[in-house]
């Protein structure tokens, strides 16, 4: 399973707990970690995808487990 993470640098932090909760949630996961960097500071984007497959989208973040029930959908 591929879990992709793509954030603004606001969000670097964030994007590296949930790399960590999704590993320990799944241990046969691989995950691509994608820094994105907009022409001004207030740029904002948080992006999970599963595979091609959008888990969730937004200028702001939300939890973990949040998210993990998403990917859990989707499988």
């Amino acid at each position: 399973m591929l879990v992709v993470i793509v954030y603004s640098r606001n969000f670097t932090s964030n994007a590296k707990s949930l790399s960590s909760a999704v590993k320990a949630e799944w241990d046969d996961v691989d995950i691509n970690l994608m820094g994105v960097y907009g022409k001004t500071d207030s740029f904002s984007r948080y992006q999970v995808q599963l595979g091609r497959d959008m888990v969730y989208h937004s200028d702001s973040v939300t939890d973990n487990d949040t998210i993990i029930n998403l990917i859990k959908e989707r499988l």
